[in-house]
């Protein structure tokens, strides 16, 4: 919408289920976004070549009205010379907020397929505390304290990503000429990680399958698609109907969407194959796990809450079912280098020249590891 942005207007926006825009009607391309937590920050968006660009400039009653319509035309002014406001220099103001942006958008977005995970880490322990300061600014006491308060609340995992996640993005603004110097300097993992060694029992496994079984579409069978092909959590869920060749009985998981950017051939047994046969597919909707026909499925946490309730079991994560697998593969006397293959794991047994020189896909070899292992989990149900 539309609005002549004033003091008072500003005030009185109320926020609403989703988040919206009003647009300033006297500067066009000057606006405010109000989010569904009350949160009210002003930008400017802007054409720069043949993007179509946003500059936050500030959160509101931080940053005034007037401070903020003083930014976007500065923003336009740059744009005017030929200047990307967005790719900032030593001298000018950056503010932690854009900081985090730029760093997503040219770095971790491009090379990293975790990206969003580190965009949510970022904006929740950092940017909600020191949004709009300017990164230069920013100290390593200012670190310590979004690090510890994730401790304090018992999110040891999550404070140890905050560290690496923050030093890979100060190294990226010292490397640009954004800060002199890192924060960063001297700062360590508040936690030393333990590995998770969880294996499911057999009883386990069996009463999971059978509560998935009693589970509705698309939480019971996304579960049992897992345990089936002991891939990871994010490539099933993301699985579509044109990756799986039935006649071929593989599914076809391309380079784009696997972690490792490889592409990889996951054999299908006659117990995975009998669970997506039976699933529904929507007009229009190449999702293979989706309540919405649009996205993959949401709302694994509670699902799994559930699944474990009506199984009596405890203790367990979605990805301790790639590790049971595995350790039920290698009793089976499996070779470790195929079950790494099956895993589709870079490193491991096969690493140095031998991985350079051996290009073998061992295909025959991964399809008989789960046609075993899908054999075993179809004895459990008996």
């Amino acid at each position: 919408m539309k609005k002549t942005l004033t003091n008072k207007t500003v005030l009185a926006l109320k926020p609403k289920a989703k988040r919206y825009d009003v647009r300033d009607v006297y500067l066009p391309g000057f606006g405010v976004r109000v989010t569904p937590e009350g949160r009210k920050s002003f930008y400017a968006t802007y054409r720069y070549g043949i993007r179509q660009r946003r500059q936050t400039l500030g959160t509101y009653p931080i940053v005034t009205l007037a401070e903020a319509r003083e930014r976007a035309l500065d923003t336009f002014r740059k744009v005017e010379q030929g200047i990307d406001p967005q790719n900032v220099r030593r001298s000018e103001f950056m503010t932690l907020s854009d900081g985090v942006d730029a760093f997503i958008r040219q770095y971790a977005k491009p090379q990293n397929k975790c990206w969003k995970e580190t965009n949510r880490a970022l904006k929740r322990e950092l940017v909600s505390r020191f949004g709009e300061r300017d990164v230069k600014q920013v100290t390593r006491a200012d670190i310590l304290e979004a690090v510890d308060a994730a401790v304090e609340r018992g999110s040891n995992y999550q404070a140890n990503r905050l560290v690496s996640y923050t030093r890979r993005m100060f190294n990226w603004f010292v490397e640009r000429g954004i800060v002199e110097a890192s924060p960063m300097i001297g700062v360590k993992a508040p936690r030393r990680e333990k590995p998770r060694d969880r294996v499911m029992s057999d009883d386990e496994l069996k009463r999971v399958i059978q509560a998935c079984r009693e589970e509705p579409f698309p939480f019971g069978p996304y579960i049992l698609i897992l345990m089936a092909t002991a891939q990871r959590r994010s490539e099933v869920a993301n699985m579509r109907w044109s990756e799986i060749n039935f006649d071929n009985q593989v599914w076809e998981i391309c380079a784009e969407r696997s972690k490792n950017g490889k592409p990889h051939n996951v054999s299908l047994t006659p117990f995975a194959i009998s669970i997506l046969k039976a699933l529904p597919r929507f007009i229009d909707c190449d999702l293979v796990f989706t309540t919405t026909r649009t996205t993959p499925i949401s709302g694994i946490t509670k699902m799994h809450k559930r699944i474990c309730e009506n199984s009596g079991t405890t203790g367990w994560r979605l990805h301790d079912l790639r590790r049971t697998a595995a350790t039920n593969m290698a009793k089976m006397k499996i070779p470790p280098h195929e079950i790494e293959r099956v895993l589709n794991h870079v490193s491991g047994t096969i690493s140095g020249v031998a991985a350079v020189y051996n290009r073998y896909g061992y295909e025959d070899e991964k399809r008989d590891a789960l046609v075993k292992w899908g054999e075993f989990l179809e004895q459990l149900e008996q």
